[in-house]
């Protein structure tokens, strides 16, 4: 299984293994965070990432979400990427739900995860009333 590492500034990847939690449970297999604070050099959180990578590698690779493309945890992520090490940017609860949905019984589609995410940004405000004028010009047939 394809272990999961969420890295950000802050206490984001945090909250969305909060909300993981919720879901699924407080003991997801083979899932750390790494977050960046303010009084963390990037060396200190380029080693603690090493560290939860080692510690989540099973064998069959490690997905690294990360909150957003040239930030610091992104830039040091980047030096761990290979052939087993993949690295994600512009993480978002639906994409991991993606991942979590898949791992332990499909080949991880990195695509497929990146889609899932993109699909996800939606404006529900448009959506809903889009849906509730069809529906409206239904009932006038």
């Amino acid at each position: 299984m394809v272990g999961l590492v969420l890295i950000s500034h802050g206490k984001m990847a945090e909250g969305i293994a909060d909300s993981l939690s919720m879901l699924f449970g407080a003991d997801l297999p083979q899932f750390e965070i790494c977050a960046l604070h303010e009084m963390n050099s990037p060396q200190e959180f380029h080693d603690e990432l090493c560290r939860k990578v080692a510690k989540v590698d099973s064998g069959d690779g490690v997905l690294i979400f990360a909150d957003m493309l040239g930030g610091t945890p992104c830039n040091q992520a980047l030096t761990l990427v290979n052939e087993k090490v993949h690295l994600i940017v512009g993480m978002n609860l639906p994409m991991i739900l993606e991942l979590l949905g898949m791992r332990e019984t499909q080949p991880t589609e990195v695509s497929a995860i990146i889609e899932n995410g993109r699909q996800a940004i939606q404006d529900a405000g448009a959506l809903f009333f889009a849906q509730a004028g069809s529906e409206s010009d239904e009932d006038d047939d």
